[in-house]
Order: structure tokens, then sequence, then C-alpha cells
């Protein structure tokens, strides 16, 4: 949801609830006022009819043109005292001549005539429609806040659009901000104190990432070798030791060193590759033929295979080309294969089935008879029932090659069996 369409659904929401209470408030009022004038008459009216009564005049002619009608009779003292001697209530008469109901004031007073009885006048005037007042009131004020609440949203769409410029042009510098390319510098003249205090904090905070980053990658990178150059000096050492007059016991634990060494050259080299891509330094694509690289992949791990007793079929119903870094292809298919060669029986009878569709291509292997845990499956350095010589980072690498190059990867168990797919968005 857009700034405008927020401010605007507010500003909406808060006027309808501001001119419902006003319209409900201005009803109650101008009915009270008018109640009031009503009041006012009848209370003339009845004066005037008691006035006359009492002195023995002729009573006023009901058909007078005034539209008040009033009756006098004689009521009980106990009535008379029981009752107030003025009251005004609203009914609804009905009207012989026009054949309808209609709303009406009425209002009775209790007075005594000359020789003491107690004697009740009723005074009755139209009056108007409420329900009509209300209705009228309603559609008025619907149109009310209809043109009012379209006025805002173009006032004020065009007051924000205008003043929220140096904003969207802000918001577009760093849209297209990337940190592994030299990005022109901020253009957002304005003179607003805000989006100026913006500008140049966004300015220190980009130059400050820049810095940073060429900093680690330049520290990745040396650390990298300056760790692969040790490790390297000690496994050529250690493999020299080997041609020396050892016992069993010790080339046995001169063995062990050196697989050691090379786990470690291995997580190196995992590791550095992981920080390059999360830097996103793969970023040159190609149409990459992904049926022959599996092919070629398969040829590299036949002699694994074959150590490992895992029988490994194709089933191709494409050759699909996807477009992306060739190098993050080949360790993304490499990775998959090995993760299913190495997961794979241990005791032999190991299969290995993989899929190559037009969108999809997929490995699906024996192994262990339960699921793997989906949620951490792909976290880095999680080991599914810590295998030895598993570095953990295997399938971190293939979500985040995925994750670069628009491919989306997936886990699923069935019948047994388990399933790494990879699909193109």
């Amino acid at each position: 949801m857009t700034l405008t369409t927020r401010i605007i659904r507010r500003v909406s929401a808060f006027l309808f609830v501001v001119l419902t209470l006003w319209s409900v408030l201005f009803y109650l009022v101008m009915m009270d006022e008018i109640t009031d004038e009503v009041d006012d008459a009848i209370d003339l009216y009845a004066e005037n009819v008691i006035t006359r009564y009492l002195a023995g005049k002729e009573l006023p002619d009901t058909d007078n043109g005034t539209n008040n009608s009033y009756h006098i009779h004689q009521v009980t003292e106990e009535y008379a005292r029981s009752h107030p001697h003025f009251s005004y209530t609203d009914e609804t008469l009905y009207i012989a001549d026009k054949h309808e109901a209609e709303p009406a004031r009425v209002m009775k007073t209790i007075f005594r005539n000359a020789t003491g009885e107690w004697m009740e006048l009723t005074v009755i005037t139209p009056t108007i429609e409420k329900k009509d007042l209300m209705e009228s009131i309603a559609y008025w004020i619907l149109g009310l806040y209809l043109a009012v609440v379209l006025t805002i949203i173009v006032v004020n769409a065009w007051v924000i659009r205008r003043s929220m410029r140096p904003l969207y042009r802000l918001l577009g510098w760093l849209d297209r901000y990337n940190i592994n390319e030299q990005t022109e510098p901020i253009d957002n003249p304005t003179t607003v104190t805000e989006f100026q205090t913006l500008n140049e904090a966004i300015q220190r905070f980009s130059q400050r990432n820049r810095e940073l980053f060429e900093q680690q990658k330049r520290f990745i990178g040396d650390a990298s070798h300056e760790l692969q150059t040790p490790i390297a000096i000690c496994q050529n050492r250690l493999e020299m030791l080997c041609d020396a007059d050892l016992t069993e016991e010790q080339m046995g634990e001169v063995f062990k060193t050196l697989q050691t060494l090379e786990h470690m050259s291995e997580l190196n080299r995992s590791l550095l590759l992981l920080s390059k891509i999360d830097n996103r330094q793969y970023l040159d694509t190609i149409p990459v033929d992904m049926a022959s690289l599996i092919s070629q992949t398969q040829s590299e791990y036949r002699r694994m295979a074959i150590e490992r007793k895992v029988k490994v079929t194709i089933g191709e119903d494409a050759r699909p080309v996807w477009t992306m870094n060739p190098t993050l292809a080949k360790v993304l298919v490499h990775n998959l294969y090995r993760n299913a060669l190495v997961h794979n029986l241990t005791e032999g009878d190991g299969e290995l089935h993989i899929y190559i569709g037009t969108r999809e291509i997929s490995f699906t292997n024996t192994g262990s008879p339960v699921a793997l845990d989906r949620e951490h499956i792909f976290d880095r350095f999680y080991k599914e029932g810590g295998r030895e010589g598993s570095s953990g980072l295997g399938l971190a690498i293939v979500k985040a090659i995925c994750d670069t190059s628009g491919l989306v990867v997936g886990y699923d168990f069935v019948e047994g069996r388990h399933r790494f797919g990879v699909s193109v968005l």
C-alpha cells in the first residue's frame, strides 16, 4: 500500500466518523429547536382557549386555518391530581380527509373552571415527519461526505505527490544501488530539511557499506589463500612422511591427519565460495545446457558411484538451457550429485535417479529410512545424523546459488526416497 493511499484511507475514515457524529448532533439539535417552537405555539393557543373558556367567550373555531384542533372535557379530581398539569407527546393521528396518518404534537393541560370543576384541554397540531427529515439529512450528509472525500483525495494525491518527489527519487536511487557496482551519486535537490538530511545520511551510509564490503572481500580472499597455503604444506609434509619407515599405527595416525587437513581445505573453499555468492560476485550469466552438465558430472563421479555400489539412472524429457553463471551451475549440479551419493545406502544396493525436465531437474536417492528436517536441511553447518566428513555446507551452497540465480530448490521424502528438486521460477 502506498503512502498516499494509506493517508487517504485514514482521512476518509476519520471524516466518515466526524460527519456521522456531526449529522446525528445536527439532527438532535434541529429537532429540539423545532419541538420548542411547536410547543411555544401550542402554549399560546392553549392559553387563548383557556382564557376564552373561563371568560365565557366564544371559543376559537378549529377551522380557522391554523391547523390546530382541540377539545375540552371534564375529569375527576383523582385524575387531575394523578396526572401532570402540562404534558407534551408525539403521536400519529389518522386524517380522514387525507386518508392517511400524519405526525402530530399533542399538548394536554388540566385546569379548573369557574365552578371549581376539573377540566382537561387537549391541543393537537400537525408537525413535521421525523423519518422523512432523517432520510433527507442522511442523503445530504452522504452527498457532502462523498464530495469532501473526493476533494480530499484529489488534493491530497496532488500535494503528497509533489511533496514526496525527493523521497521517490531517493527510493529509485536505492533500488538501483548495487554494492558490487559503482552507482551514480544521489542527484536529489530539495529544499525540505528532512529530505536533505536523509539524502546526506544515505550517501554516508552507502559509502561506509561499500568500504566495509571491499574490506570484507579482501579479508576473506586473503584469509582463504593464507589458510590454504599452510594446509597444503602440511599435507605435503605428511605425504612425504608416509615414505619414511613408520609403524602401522603411525601410518594410521598420519592418514587420519591427512583426512582432517583435506576436510579443512574443503571447508575453506566452501566458505570462500559462499562468501562470493553472498557478495554477488558471480553476476555474469550465459545459457547453460543442464543436460550436458549433468552428463559430464556423471562421468566425473562414475568411480565414486561404483565404489559405493550406487546404481545411477537418468530420465531425460528435455534438454533444458538455463541462463545462469556457468561456475555456479557446475557447483550446483556437483553438490546435488555428490550429496545423493554420499548420503546413499552404505552397504550397497543404493540407487540414484536423475530427472531432467524443461523447467526442473531432480535427484532422487535411497538412503536414510526417515525424512530429513525440511526447516533446517538447507541451513549452514547443519548435518543430518552427524555424518563424519560432511562440512554441512553442500546444500547451503545449493540454496545460495538458487537464490542468486532465480531458481527454487525443494526437498521431498516420497516412498522412502529423498528427492531434491531445482526448478525455474
